[in-house]
C-alpha cells in the first residue's frame, strides 16, 4: 500500500511513502488491514478532506468494452468470489470502456467513510493517462509489471489504442507476450520500442531474459523529467510507481 500526496498549484509531491502489507494480492485485502494503515498514516489522512481529493486505485477490476447485468460471472471467470456484494461500477472511462471492480461493500464503505472525498480508480488508471513525450519514439509499448499481473498498453500520439493484462510467473513470461502482443499489432521487434515499468530492475532474470530478443526495451528512466512534478526526494524509483504517481496527472 503507497500513497503520494500532490499539491496542484505547485506542481510538487508533497509526502510519499509505501509499505507491503502481508496480504497476497489474489485475495481481498481486509478491512483491518486498511485500518490499520490508516492509523499509521493518520498525519496524512487528517488533511482538510472539503479541499483535498482522495484519489485510491485497486487492483481487483476488469474492463469491458460495454455495461453488463452479468458481472459477477465475468468475475467468477478471473478466479474472483461470485458474489453480488463484491461488485461495484466505477465509471465509463470513454466511449468504449467501462470499469467494474470486484470489491467487499464493507471495504468500500470503510474507506468512504473515513475519506469523504474519495474517488475510485482501477490499478492500470495511471499507465493510461501517462503518455511521455519526450521519448525519441512518439508510438511505443509501455508494460507494466504488478506482483504476477502484466499489463502492455500500446500508446500512439497520446492515445492509447490497445490493452490487455497477462498472468506472469516465470522469467520467460514477460518476453512472451511482449513478442505476442508485437504479433498481434503487427510490430517488428527489431525496432519498435518498449518501455517498461513496475516493480523490476535491470539485473533481473525477467529483464534480462527479455532484453536478449527485443531490442529497443528498457526500463523508463526519464520519468524524473518527464512526469509535470517538483519532487523534494532523492534516489526515487520512479517507475516502480508509474501508476501512482500517474493519478497526479
Amino acid at each position: 500500500m503507497s500513497y503520494a500526496v500532490f499539491d496542484r498549484d505547485l506542481n510538487q509531491i508533497l509526502d510519499f511513502d509505501a509499505k507491503v502489507v502481508q496480504y497476497s494480492m489474489d485475495k481481498f485485502i481486509a478491512v483491518e488491514s486498511i485500518s490499520n494503515w490508516f492509523f499509521d498514516n493518520k498525519q496524512v489522512f487528517s488533511l482538510n478532506f472539503k479541499s483535498t481529493k482522495i484519489s485510491i486505485y485497486s487492483p481487483i477490476y476488469t474492463i469491458l468494452p460495454d455495461k453488463t447485468d452479468k458481472q459477477n460471472e465475468i468475475f467468477a471467470m478471473l478466479g474472483y468470489e461470485n458474489d453480488t456484494r463484491n461488485t461495484y461500477l466505477k465509471n465509463q472511462i470513454n466511449a468504449s470502456f467501462y470499469v467494474y471492480f470486484a470489491l467487499p461493500d464493507k471495504t468500500i464503505n470503510f474507506i468512504e467513510n473515513h475519506l469523504p472525498n474519495v474517488e475510485f480508480y482501477f490499478a492500470d488508471y495511471g499507465l493510461l493517462s501517462f503518455y511521455n513525450n519526450r521519448l525519441s519514439f512518439k508510438k511505443y509499448l509501455a508494460a507494466n509489471l504488478y506482483g504476477e499481473e502484466l499489463t502492455i498498453c500500446y500508446k500512439a500520439d497520446g492515445q492509447n489504442l490497445y490493452l490487455n493484462k497477462f498472468p506472469i510467473k516465470a522469467k520467460e513470461d514477460l518476453l512472451y507476450y511482449l513478442r505476442l502482443a508485437y504479433e498481434h499489432l503487427n510490430l517488428d521487434a527489431n525496432e519498435f520500442p518498449t518501455y517498461l515499468y513496475g516493480f523490476v530492475e535491470e539485473k533481473s532474470p525477467m529483464y534480462t531474459t527479455t532484453y536478449g530478443f527485443i531490442r529497443n526495451f528498457e526500463i523508463d528512466r526519464t520519468l524524473k523529467i518527464t512526469l509535470p512534478f517538483k519532487y523534494a526526494m532523492e534516489d526515487f524509483p520512479f517507475h516502480y510507481y508509474i501508476n501512482l504517481l500517474g493519478l497526479g496527472l
